[in-house]
């Protein structure tokens, strides 16, 4: 079974379930992003949908339905499940494009669960009901190895399934929320300047709690939080990724806050002014993503005469992620010019 990152597990997806319908099992670890990349996917088409069923929630008459005695003919009827894309359905049978169905905490399922699941997945019907025709399936699940609540997957079923392991990846993580905005470029730079960070589960040293892409962005919603009192943000935070992280990230605040007096200083003469010595690492890294944060049509001459200053490393981290928030900036002038030196990593 091959290791894949999320960007290139939503590909895997894509092509084995999506073009192939093949029945896919992705397994990993809590909170890398198994059930987000599904989201990911169900949105990129306005017109797909994703039907997210928790089968460790769930007792086999919520997918097999209930049985009734037929008034007219006396025989015993089965009714799907409403939740269920069958055919007849109504609530599905308008989807135009995708049905995304997507079997989360599969291994967690009680084995009559995983029975009726096993015979979806296999034969594409529950029973009498038989899913659509543009229903993709898709199942999900922890590792035996991460100590939650799982069960061994039957043969018969694993069989049926085509495997990949979802790993984290630093680079992923930051690109996918620079582009969605939705945290904060201090967050960015922390990541990348202390990337063994973001995913810090160890099966064999178990903590209540522990860094992994889903806390650490719970942990940053506390950060940008102004109402929220500093001793209790701290507590927040370190609720959420555990105390060792949250005290280097807000040890990395710091750091983060001393870029107020220098920025405008950049500003002012991007081509003279001192560069952060190579003992300030974080620093360094802080003032990259701080530029990257700000790059823009209008700001790109300033920054980039800046960041060309400084070494490959910094230059390609600020215009990855300004690139994928912003993608106005690869016709810029100063994009090409790096785009052609770094030609290696922007294809």
């Amino acid at each position: 079974m091959h290791s894949l990152t999320v960007s290139q597990t939503k590909e895997f997806v894509r092509h084995v379930a999506g073009r192939h319908r093949h029945p896919v099992m992705l397994w990993g670890s809590f909170g890398v992003g198994k059930s987000e990349l599904m989201a990911q996917l169900a949105r990129e088409n306005a017109d797909d949908m994703l039907v997210d069923i928790r089968l460790s929630q769930y007792d086999s008459v919520d997918l097999r339905g209930f049985p009734d005695v037929d008034a007219t003919t006396g025989l015993t009827v089965w009714h799907a499940p409403s939740t269920l894309p069958v055919v007849g359905n109504a609530a599905f049978e308008q989807v135009e494009g995708n049905i995304w169905l997507f079997f989360d905490e599969a291994n967690a399922a009680t084995p009559a669960v995983s029975a009726v699941a096993y015979q979806i997945t296999n034969d594409r019907r529950c029973g009498e009901h038989i899913l659509l025709p543009n229903v993709i399936i898709v199942l999900a699940g922890n590792r035996e190895s991460d100590k939650g609540v799982v069960n061994r997957q039957p043969l018969p079923l694993s069989n049926r399934l085509t495997h990949v392991e979802v790993v984290v990846s630093v680079d992923d993580f930051c690109k996918y929320h620079a582009a969605k905005g939705d945290l904060p470029p201090i967050a960015i730079a922390f990541y990348q300047f202390r990337k063994e960070l973001l995913h810090t589960y160890d099966p064999a040293k178990p903590a209540k709690c522990v860094s992994t892409p889903r806390t650490a962005t719970k942990a940053w919603t506390y950060w940008m939080d102004d109402d929220m009192p500093s001793a209790i943000k701290m507590a927040a935070m370190a609720g959420a990724i555990g105390e060792g992280p949250a005290m280097e990230a807000m040890a990395f605040a710091d750091t983060w806050a001393s870029l107020k007096d220098y920025m405008p200083r950049i500003y002012k003469d991007p081509d003279n002014v001192e560069l952060p010595s190579k003992s300030e690492l974080g620093l360094r890294y802080a003032v990259t993503m701080a530029l990257s944060g700000d790059m823009s049509v209008k700001t790109v001459n300033v920054i980039h005469r800046f960041l060309t200053r400084l070494d490959p490393e910094f230059v390609i981290m600020a215009w990855q992620f300004a690139t994928a928030r912003d993608p106005k900036l690869f016709s810029t002038p100063e994009f090409i010019q790096v785009g052609k030196r770094y030609k290696a990593v922007f294809v």
